[in-house]
């Protein structure tokens, strides 16, 4: 059985912390971009920032399964090098970008890039153990957090200063960490877990179709698709409906995202590291987070006061328990050399959120702060998201309570 390598979990944190960071830095100044190129209201740029954030998410389900196919066939590092080095360019397009087409490429650009992470995972999969598993995916999570930091915080204070300062910050970051990387991230595939690769692997749905043909995971991946959507309800909207709501600017607009973020490092970094956490059943953490997780977002579609948001921040962390659990959990039902492959289906189905959720979540958002209704409800994405955790709830316990009691593995 494989160990865990401590030098290099340590070094594949940091690639995830800076490449979280140098994307989170320009969302506390979206609304001020979008406005500022486009001379949009805030709602009609919330639907022009739902625009931009589908267009990644449109490149990244494009390319993520055929990243985690030439993962599993040529190795991580390789992959993980070419992501960094074009995430430095997209920064670079936008920020000089002086139109909205130009936005629209360069974050289609990012989106191609975005194989950093599931391939970072895969990473993580090749040198842990079944048992480390959860806890190292959990750093991931930390990693996440950390980036929600320092992005949205270091974003907001550039912001003030000119909007276009966070572009060049991320440039940096992607930069560096590109040349981190190069100099000292070691290869984690070992050649006998490498397969041959096929044209096939080129095709961005065979996995996702082959997934979703699954009848043991079929249900797993719907359940995933939907809480995704609830969940990206947050980088969605969250700039946009606190300016409406709060009026606030990209300082404070960074700053609750800092918090947020602050709260999921602690969360994925400490609280489920711990022995107590870590012997409660898969099924109770997922159960307890999607319980959470709705409730604290019908707190936030409901509230008026700023300072409610900052208290309801630390409840609605502890959901973050619920991915590193589901990742693991998933994880130790696939064969070893079909770890890219699964990171892969799991970052496209995310990626498919990431194109439905955004347009989705800014058109409620649109509707529910038109000028021409009788009603102003600016939470209402948080209402739907909310919903949509909720009725997932009882899916997700059958089927995992099904696969724990799996004697064979699901994906060979």
């Amino acid at each position: 059985m494989r160990q865990s390598k401590k030098k290099e979990i340590g070094f594949i944190f940091l690639t995830v912390v800076l490449d979280i960071s140098g994307l989170m830095v320009i969302f506390p100044i979206m609304p001020d971009i979008l406005q500022a190129v486009g001379e949009f209201s805030v709602s009609d740029a919330a639907i022009w920032g739902g625009f931009l954030y589908a267009s990644y998410a449109l490149m990244q389900f494009l390319f993520s399964p055929i990243i985690g196919n030439i993962s599993d066939s040529f190795g991580r590092r390789p992959i993980i090098l070419i992501s960094l080095f074009l995430m430095f360019m997209d920064y670079l397009i936008l920020g000089f970008a002086t139109s909205l087409w130009i936005f629209i490429i360069g974050r289609m650009i990012g989106g191609i890039a975005g194989g950093t992470v599931p391939t970072a995972m895969a990473y993580l999969a090749d040198i842990s153990n079944s048992k480390d598993k959860a806890k190292n995916f959990g750093l991931i999570g930390a990693a996440f957090g950390i980036g929600f930091v320092l992005g949205p915080f270091i974003g907001g204070i550039l912001g003030e200063i000119n909007f276009r300062l966070p572009f060049f910050f991320s440039a940096a970051l992607s930069l560096v960490t590109f040349l981190l990387c190069y100099c000292f991230l070691t290869e984690s595939l070992e050649e006998k877990n490498k397969r041959k690769f096929k044209l096939t692997d080129l095709n961005p749905f065979t996995s996702i179709v082959k997934a979703f043909l699954m009848k043991d995971l079929r249900t797993f991946f719907v359940c995933i698709l939907l809480i995704s959507i609830g969940h990206w309800v947050y980088p969605s909207i969250w700039s946009f409906w606190s300016k409406e709501v709060f009026g606030w600017g990209p300082g404070l607009i960074g700053i609750s995202l800092a918090c947020y973020g602050l709260g999921v490092a602690f969360v994925q970094g400490l609280i489920i590291r711990l022995n107590y956490v870590r012997n409660i059943k898969p099924q109770k953490i997922v159960i307890f987070s999607l319980m959470v997780g709705s409730l604290t977002l019908f707190g936030f579609g409901s509230i008026k006061t700023a300072w409610l948001v900052f208290a309801l921040i630390p409840i609605a962390v502890l959901t973050e328990l619920m991915n590193p659990t589901l990742d693991g959990f998933i994880s130790n039902k696939v064969s070893d050399d079909t770890q890219g492959l699964l990171q892969g289906i799991l970052s496209s189905i995310n990626a498919i959120t990431t194109i439905l959720s955004p347009l989705l979540m800014t058109l409620l958002f649109k509707i529910g702060v038109s000028p021409t209704k009788d009603y102003y409800i600016p939470g209402l994405p948080f209402y739907f998201a909310a919903i949509l955790l909720l009725i997932c709830i009882i899916p997700i316990l059958k089927v995992m309570n099904s696969l724990e009691h799996a004697k064979k593995r699901i994906i060979k």
